[in-house]
């Protein structure tokens, strides 16, 4: 792994090597001369979003024009700074470069002490409680005193650190212990089985060796002498309220006030959002977005609605002189926000990690849940060229780890997002086979074929694919990760490559000029 210098060096050699790359091959001519609109699409993946601002980096270098940026989750946060910086259909990046390689998680609210305070909170309830029972118990003439007080308050902070962090593996023992009085079949797992009676000593010993410090004195030793009929028709009651309580759903009950209980400190997400929209605020300026002649559109996830929502840059009427563009799109979904940072802030909101926002009566989260790859919003603004970024490579997962209930939700958004990508992609290639195909037998370019299906319109999309060749060095919460530098010196690289295969490829497309609308029957609608 490159080390934070070694990469910003090598960065900007690549840097030098490409601007002159292009310059030498005639890019600003090439550019100049292409009919088409260029878009670009930008995906989540938290942390791993450094590759994109390397990606982006290599568009500002070779002057790439981009007409439309389709951004959802990270890829939202840098579309709308690569905009921001810059008042043409160039974007600049150098900003975004430097903010990633400053990034840590407290500048994204990403703060875990919040837990600790909490953690203190219960302590200091639980010692209040405890205190209090005690002193009503000595107006009731039950005294506690301890033998050895050193070892009884060791005993309990020892007993209670064991509960906390073994508690998983407590309750395997005596599911062990019930299957084989029950005389039941199940896969034993004795790794499993060796930790629950590790778990369950450790915590036995403890609790003894409080309950061997007790001295208790009490006016019931008393009455268990005078009066021992009594004492055993009042345990007779507990028994019999106790067996009604099971009987009657007792349990249940009991779990669900203990559900309303620990509700109460939760929220809908482990972070607030005031932080990062503070820092959001600070390094990305709102006007400049308005004002600029890219068509940004963020995607985010209206969570009442179980539907995307597209929030856009630019007026309804200007989208709907634009070339290319589906009106109904325009007319229905998009809607135009004079202030996209809010937008940006709740489209980057990840579930688990960050609470979803109320934006405009709606309240949203990342964007990434209803649509990994925003490729739909791209195609519908009428961009005939894209280049696609993504954060997975083509066949190697993203190691995962599941060492709590966080990890296990962010890896299970993440594989979501990568199916999503798959689908999309699959389904942008089989139009464009298909467009290839149609225009092969008519003997015209498939950039001149428009096939119409039902109500739905299919063109074809040169796209470009920009993605890494492995796992990125990051997960999606490992903001301020030391592969920071090496990931934006990859995506500028892999950016690189594919910004040179569209320069081979721009002079001898065809965009710009009529299209031919063919007709398709459904399937079961021929004859």
């Amino acid at each position: 792994m490159l080390t934070a210098s070694e990469a910003r060096v090598e960065l900007e050699a690549a840097r030098a090597a490409f601007r002159g790359d292009m310059s030498k091959a005639g890019a600003a001519d090439v550019w100049a001369r292409f009919t088409g609109r260029i878009g670009v699409v930008l995906s989540g993946g938290g942390a791993r979003g450094a590759y994109e601002a390397g990606a982006l980096l290599a568009f500002q270098d070779a002057a790439l024009p981009t007409h439309v940026i389709a951004a959802t989750s990270i890829g939202g946060i840098n579309a709308a700074s690569f905009v921001a910086h810059s008042n043409t259909r160039v974007g600049n990046a150098e900003r975004l470069i430097e903010n990633w390689h400053a990034l840590t998680p407290g500048l994204l609210g990403i703060e875990w002490t919040r837990y600790g305070w909490m953690l203190v909170g219960l302590i200091a309830c639980s010692a209040g409680v405890g205190n209090l029972v005690a002193y009503l118990a000595t107006l009731l003439g039950i005294e506690v005193h301890l033998h050895s007080p050193a070892a009884a308050w060791t005993a309990l902070a020892l007993g209670g650190a064991s509960l906390l962090l073994f508690y998983p593996q407590l309750p395997y023992l005596h599911f062990v212990l019930r299957r084989w009085l029950d005389r039941d079949d199940w896969d034993l797992d004795p790794a499993r089985l060796r930790a629950s009676i590790v778990a369950n000593v450790l915590v036995a010993g403890f609790v003894l060796v409080i309950v061997f410090s007790l001295h208790l004195h009490t006016t019931f030793s008393t009455l268990l002498v005078r009066s021992p009929l009594v004492v055993l028709g009042a345990l007779v009651a507990l028994a019999i309220l106790r067996l009604w309580q099971r009987r009657a759903g007792g349990a249940a009950r009991l779990s669900r006030m203990w559900e309303r209980l620990l509700r109460i400190p939760l929220t809908p997400g482990l972070f607030k959002n005031f932080e990062r929209a503070r820092y959001l605020r600070a390094e990305i300026p709102a006007p400049p977005i308005a004002a600029s002649p890219i068509r940004l559109v963020i995607t985010a996830t209206d969570i009442k609605a179980g539907r995307p929502r597209y929030f856009t840059n630019a007026a309804p009427e200007a989208l709907a002189a634009d070339p290319g563009v589906d009106q109904e799109f325009v007319s229905h979904e998009v809607v135009q926000a004079h202030d996209l940072l809010p937008a940006v802030v709740a489209a980057s909101a990840l579930p688990i990690a960050f609470e979803p926002l109320w934006v405009d009566g709606h309240l949203l989260a990342d964007g990434a849940i209803v649509g990994s790859q925003p490729i739909r919003p791209a195609l519908r603004l009428g961009a005939d060229v894209l280049f696609i970024v993504l954060l997975n490579p083509p066949r190697t997962a993203a190691p995962a780890k599941a060492n709590s209930f966080v990890d296990v939700g962010i890896r299970a958004l993440d594989i979501l997002i990568h199916q999503n990508l798959r689908v999309d992609l699959q389904t942008a290639q089989e139009v464009n086979d298909l467009c290839e195909s149609t225009a092969r037998q008519l003997g015209l370019p498939a950039e001149a074929i428009t096939i119409s299906i039902g109500r739905r319109r299919f063109r074809y999309v040169r796209t470009f694919t920009i993605r890494p060749t492995g796992p990125l060095r990051a997960g999606i919460l490992d903001f301020g990760n030391r592969a920071t530098g090496e990931m934006l010196l990859q995506g500028y690289r892999d950016a690189a490559d594919q910004i040179r295969e569209f320069l081979a490829y721009a002079p001898q497309a065809q965009f710009g000029g009529p299209r031919r609308v063919l007709g398709m029957a459904l399937a079961g609608e021929a004859g």
